[in-house]
This record gives C-alpha cells, structure tokens and sequence, in this order.
C-alpha cells in the first residue's frame, strides 16, 4: 500500500528536521571529545532519559516484541527477558552513579580505571575494543533488516534501496553533532514515539471487543504463567517452551548486574552529578513503558484483522500490516515519522557509541600526540565506515530472528562472564577478562557458521566456557595492582567479594566504608524491578480491559512506588544536609 501524499510530506519534513538538529548541533559537537561524546556533560538527566527510552525504542525490537505476543499471548513477555526488559531498576538504585563515579569517558575506558593502564588492562580493553564493536555493528545490521521490512509495507522501495537511504539520513546527523545530535534528536522522538503510541494504544481500548477478542484467542492466552510446553508448538519457538524460559530468564538475571557499557555508560557520564545519574535512570525506565501499551495495541488489532480474515501473515509484519489498515491520512504520517524515529534514535546511539570506541579506545591510546581536530576527523571516518558494514549485514539478512538471536547468544556470550564479574570480585584481572574473551569469540563465530544448533544448545556451551575461563584465570593470573584496586575501590564503593581490599585501606589507616546511602542499593534495585516489572504488565493489561489484574497490578505499583520515594528517591540530592552527614 502506499502513503498519501500528505503521510510522506509529513515523514519527508521530519527527517529534514533530523538534518537540521545535526547542522545546528555542529559547531558545538566539535570542540572535543567531551563534547562531541558527552554533550560537555551541561544536558538535563530528564533528556538524557527520555533519550535513553527512545534508544531502546526500537522499530526492529518493536516489530519483533509484537510478533511475539501475537505468536505466544501474555506469556510473550517471557521471551523479553533475553535482553533483561527490567534493566532500569537496577541502573537507578547503583549501576548509574557507579558509572558516574568512575570519571572516564567510555565503558571500555571503564577497563582500564579498573584493571590498570599497564599491558593487562590494555589487553582486556582490547579484547572488549573489539567484540564490542563487533556486536554493534552487527546491531546497525539488525536496526536495518527491521526497518527495511517495515517501510516494504508502505514505500515503493525494496528493502535493500530504502535501508542506505536511512542509514546515510542517520548518519549524517550523527556525524555532525555527535552526542549533541544524538540526544536532542532522540528527545523530539521521544515525543513523536510517545503520540503514536498513545494514540494507538487509546483507539484499541476503546475499538477492541474485550469478550470478542477472548473468544478468537482463548482465556489461556491472558495467562502468564509459565508452562513446559507448549501445545501445539509455534513454528517460531519450536524447542521446549520450559527450557525458553529458563535460558531467557537466566540471561536476563546476568545483564541486571552487569557493568554499565555502551549507551548506558555514556549517558550515565553525561549527567551533571551523581543524584542524576540516578534518576537517568527512572526516566529511562518510566518513559519507556508506553511502548508495552503500544505493543499490545498493535497485538490485539492484529489479532482481530487477520483472525476474522482468516489469513496466515508473518508475524514480523504484523506491526507495519496494521497501522496500513488501521490509521487515517495525516495520523499515519506522524505515526510512520514516530517510528521512523524508533529505528534513527536506535541507530544514532548504537553508531555514536561504536565511533567512540575505535576513536577513543583503539586510536587515541596508540596516536598519542593526535589533537582534538583530528580525533573529530576520525570520528567521521569511523562513522561512515561503521555505517556501510551495517548497511551490508542488513543487505544480507532476511529476518529479524535471523540475526537477532546470534546478538543476543553467540556474540553475547563472548564477554558475558568477566562483564559480570568484574564490578564485584577484586581477584579477576585484565589478562583473565582478556583470555575468556579471546577463547570464546573464535567459538561463538565457529558454532555460528559451522553449525545449525539453537540457541538452547549453543548458549550454555558458550557460556559455560566463559565462564570456566574467566574464573581459573581469575585464580591463576594476576589481578590487577594494590593502586588500581584501592582506587577502584575508593571512588566506587561497590559491594560484592572486596573484604581483601577493604581490609588493607584499614590497615592503611583509612576509611573502607560504604556510605550509609549506598546500603540499600540492593534491596532498591529488587524494589524497582519489581515495580517496572509490574508497570509494564499493567500497561498490556490496560489495553486489554483485563481488570482485575490490571486492579492489582495498579495497587503494586503504587505500593512500590511509595518504597521508592520514601528509601531511595529522597536520599538522591547531593545538596541535601541531612543526607551528606551519612557520608
């Protein structure tokens, strides 16, 4: 189907738009790499939440999220533990200020303030340098296999024409204002993202049959509870469902204590101080739970269309199928310039943070005497080549699954122990978080390439060699020196396996510690994931007139809300007396 003319003036107008926040933003982006990185670190935490949500925001995760309810019902949101949906819980009670706290500009010079500028600490950055860019080129690769089936439905463009032309848009914007670009830009979509949204998830409640639509899916579909298996067994989650669950919630649970790294770590940097750090945190996770209310609208009206037509669609496409049919002339402009926002605010991110690592973490340490200027060219030079790669690998990938579960298991699994790790246990050192990742990396490409297995197989293989490698290196190779370990220790506060070090500041007369504010930071991270956990759920059940959950779900919310302000948001401002004195 194609747009009317007035839906394409409106999508044309919102990516001049694009270009010119990028123009705009230039001269400003330029200075440096404070600057061009982390915005001279002067931006309110509200945007840089707001656009932190737009980057998870996804079209190609959204696309997927939908083809996944629409396949399993509610249970869906098993699945969504893979890329750990409740990260924001964890990031505002601890992981935030300790990215803050550590004073570098990336999550990869995160390595070296916690191994040491010595050859090991080179060598785990290295290591990370690497997979890292890796993995988000290959995450540009999958942006655009998503937004490439998505504008197939309404543009007379194939995929492989309508994903350059995005990509080179993108690009452009982020090239010239770097994280400036990055983060305004994601704010206006944010706001566009945030209408079509609501205004999608509003006409389903208000359109959909609650009793018509349980009589075409069933009450077992409302359910969450998990099952073993299921019967009959779609033809997209073949393997037992009961063993799904586990390996998505297992891997879940390991990215909720992860180190902070990528987009993450650089807007954590970004805040003016410690408190907003934090709240980056619950604006992250707050402004992003009007996609799981836009999710199930589109589920459900997806449902209903092709059900009563009786018709077989792939589930991929339902999304961009039912906002065809579903929206009137003008709406669906602004609605399609929203989610065109979805895959920019995504990709903007993901090549900001890429060209920050080759030019901070790969350039800058070798070409020592290199000035700011000509660490800006290279960030150019960088950005255009990050982009053709991504345009090739999504040129040449056919569905989302398709490169979506080697992200998430293959190449997710090559550094996933040490990043574990590491934040909390002083023995493992550069070369045992270098070694684990040098040893699963040619693994995880082999198994890849050489193999049909599934991700139920291949996934704890690797992960268990990770895992294996990274604590007998732990044990057997040297950790990193007293200095860097004491400093670590000093500046982070963190929790976790540091008695050693906290004993010898003792012994050197100093304090080990914790500030009184920072005791809580496990229990508030529970308490926050519980309550995101119950806000997202509630925001589906909402859609879905399902009442009496919705009911409870309301009542938890609140509950857990009133915790959060009462034990973790009042004792967030630096300025505050009272709080200070703890320290």
């Amino acid at each position: 189907m194609h747009l009317h003319p007035l839906d394409a003036a409106i999508v044309l107008f919102y990516f001049v738009m694009m270009l010119v926040i990028g123009v705009f933003m230039e001269r400003r982006a330029g200075k440096n790499l404070d600057s061009y990185f982390l915005g001279n670190r002067k931006m309110p935490w509200w945007v840089l939440g707001m656009s932190g949500s737009s980057t998870f925001f996804d079209i190609a995760g959204t696309m997927w999220m939908v083809s996944t309810f629409y396949v399993l019902g509610m249970r869906g949101w098993w699945v969504h533990w893979l890329w750990c949906f409740p990260f924001a819980g964890f990031v505002m009670a601890f992981k935030a200020k300790w990215a803050f706290r550590s004073g570098v500009l990336t999550g990869m010079e995160w390595l070296v303030f916690r191994f040491g500028h010595d050859r090991a600490g080179q060598a785990a950055r290295l290591t990370a340098v690497i997979i890292n860019v890796i993995l988000l080129t290959v995450m540009l690769g999958y942006a655009g296999t998503g937004v490439g089936l998505f504008m197939e439905e309404f543009f007379t463009l194939d995929k492989n024409t309508a994903i350059p032309i995005l990509f080179v848009i993108t690009g452009l914007y982020v090239l010239l204002g770097g994280f400036f670009s990055v983060v305004y830009s994601d704010l206006v979509q944010t706001l566009l993202l945030s209408f079509a949204a609501i205004y999608i998830a509003v006409n389903a409640f208000l359109q959909i049959d609650a009793l018509a639509l349980r009589e075409i899916v069933g009450t077992d579909w409302f359910s969450l509870a998990p099952v073993w298996r299921l019967e009959p067994a779609p033809r997209e989650f073949p393997q037992i469902f009961g063993l799904l669950i586990l390996l998505w919630v297992t891997k879940g649970i390991m990215h909720l204590f992860m180190a902070p790294g990528g987009a993450d770590f650089q807007r954590f940097r970004a805040a003016r101080n410690e408190a907003e750090a934090s709240k980056i945190g619950l604006a992250w996770g707050t402004v992003i739970s009007i996609r799981w209310a836009l999710v199930m609208a589109l589920t459900v009206f997806g449902l209903t269309l092709f059900n009563t037509s009786g018709g077989m669609v792939d589930s991929e496409r339902v999304l961009p199928m039912v906002i065809n049919r579903i929206l009137p002339v003008g709406i669906k402009g602004l609605v399609l310039a929203g989610l065109m926002a979805a895959f920019m605010s995504t990709f903007d991110s993901g090549l900001n943070v890429a060209a920050s690592y080759i030019v901070n973490d790969l350039v800058k340490p070798v070409w020592k005497d290199a000035t700011p200027k000509q660490l800006i060219w290279i960030s150019y030079a960088s950005t255009i080549l990050l982009i053709a790669i991504g345009i090739l690998i999504s040129r040449n990938t056919e569905t989302i699954r398709d490169i979506w579960n080697p992200i998430n298991f293959a190449l997710g699994s090559a550094l996933i122990a040490p990043t574990l790790l590491a934040p909390y246990w002083w023995r493992l050192g550069g070369w045992a978080y270098c070694l684990s990742g040098l040893v699963t990396l040619p693994v995880a490409f082999a198994i890849h390439i050489g193999t049909t297995w599934s991700e139920l197989v291949y996934f704890p293989i690797l992960a268990g060699l990770n895992l294996t490698v990274c604590i007998a290196g732990g044990f057997l190779l040297q950790p990193a020196s007293e200095t860097v370990l004491f400093n670590y220790y000093r500046r982070i506060r963190p929790f976790g396996w540091w008695a050693p070090i906290r004993r010898r500041l003792l012994q050197r007369g100093e304090s080990a510690d914790r500030p009184v504010r920072d005791r809580l930071d496990l229990p508030i991270a529970v308490i926050a994931t519980l309550f995101f956990i119950s806000l997202y759920i509630l925001m589906m059940d909402l859609v879905l007139h399902n009442w009496p959950r919705a009911a409870a779900l309301a009542a938890i919310v609140g509950i857990l809300a009133l915790v959060l302000y009462k034990w973790w948001y009042r004792f967030l401002e630096p300025a505050n007396e009272k709080i200070d004195s703890l320290l």
